[in-house]
């Protein structure tokens, strides 16, 4: 029995946006220096992608494992982190109860077969954990009964916004008419708490049982990098250094109490996901601005920036299309060599890579399709 080792890394909380950062956001939470790192490590791919990884698009996220006195438990993430009750349920019948006693209407229709199903798999994950394993596993669950093929013959599912298509005679295809639910791993979580990103098998869990148990999935071949595209980026990005870190200096911000500054530069890009276009962005933002529910305050304040630096914001934007228009390159050519096919809306392409602490996700296609799937 294989098992995934735990690799420990310390956590830092970011200032903006999430632990795993857009490498185009870079810029806007570390300045150049952030838009350097996030150009290095997309041209160091033409080189080496054994550190690039699927961005698997699983749903719901779970955790499942053993507590202090070996009761087995499997909970949604709202049931881990839950304050007012014990979400850590140690049976079928309370996962179900769970799941159903939320919200303030009558369970419909599709919640209810979504808590009977949860419970369905219960035993299945039960099996697959040694019952010396302490600690829990966190992931997103790729099916919850074994797929059907497609039309090419392939085991295909949709977890979420991302249809999966697996050779039946590939590696992973071979595993999966064995199995009768998915999973992608994540993380492995002490009984105090901490957490250690999941890097290779994992100890006390069985990947040879009823469960597919998906670790990090690494891309195969290296795309080719437009180093003329590249090299463009970077000398944008050093004549604009300056401008850029002026605009973005903790310090300064700070001591204008604009802390948030940085997170509302994201959360424009982020909105602007929906209208499935990220260029222009700095003649964009004003418009937003206005309608984005920012105080009246604050607004003035940064108005009085856009006056005072407007050289500085246009860097910053053009910045981050630059390295994204680099980004979407590189993840084109992966979609298609990727050893998992995946498409959306029939689209070739699914959620992206991961590369170390930096995300490469194709934001006006995945990031505009989830929204408007959960919308």
């Amino acid at each position: 029995m294989r098992a995934f080792e735990f690799q420990v890394r310390e956590a830092e909380k970011p200032k903006v946006g999430r632990a795993l950062q857009h490498a185009e956001d870079l810029v806007i939470v570390d300045g150049s220096a952030g838009a350097m790192r996030a150009l290095d490590s997309l041209a160091a791919m033409a080189d080496n992608v054994g550190d690039v990884t699927i961005k698997w698009d699983g749903s719901p996220a779970v955790y499942f494992g053993r507590n202090e006195q070996g009761q087995f438990i499997l909970t949604d993430k709202s049931g881990f982190v839950a304050k007012g009750y014990d979400g850590k349920v140690t049976s079928p019948a309370d996962l179900e109860k769970m799941l159903l006693s939320r919200g303030k209407t009558e369970p419909d229709e599709s919640r209810k077969r979504f808590a009977a199903s949860m419970a369905g798999i219960w035993d299945k994950f039960e099996s697959i954990v040694d019952p010396k394993f302490r600690g829990y596993v966190f992931g997103d669950l790729l099916y919850q009964s074994t797929p059907q093929k497609d039309k090419n013959g392939d085991w295909t599912f949709t977890p979420n916004t991302v249809t999966y298509h697996i050779p039946e005679d590939s590696d992973l295809g071979k595993r999966i008419g064995n199995t009768v639910a998915g999973i992608v791993v994540h993380q492995y979580v002490s009984l105090d708490g901490q957490e250690q990103p999941i890097k290779g098998p994992i100890k006390g869990i069985n990947t040879q049982g009823p469960v597919l148990v998906v670790g990090p999935t690494t891309v195969t071949e290296a795309p080719s990098i437009d180093t003329a595209q590249l090299d463009s980026a970077r000398a944008f990005v050093k004549s604009n250094a300056k401008l850029i870190d002026t605009l973005l200096d903790d310090a300064k911000l700070a001591a204008n109490k604009m802390t948030d500054f940085k997170a509302i530069l994201y959360k424009f890009v982020n909105q602007q996901v929906k209208t499935r276009d990220l260029t222009n962005l700095d003649s964009r933002f004003e418009q937003w601005l206005g309608t984005s529910g920012v105080s009246a305050p604050k607004q003035a304040k940064i108005a009085e920036l856009r006056q005072t630096q407007p050289k500085a914001f246009a860097a910053v934007f053009n910045t981050l299309e630059m390295i994204m228009k680099i980004k979407d390159n590189i993840i084109d050519q992966l979609d298609v060599t990727s050893p998992v096919k995946a498409s959306i809306a029939g689209q070739r392409g699914g959620e992206g890579y991961v590369k170390g602490d930096i995300k490469l996700v194709p934001r006006t296609k995945f990031t505009a399709a989830n929204v408007e799937k959960h919308a």
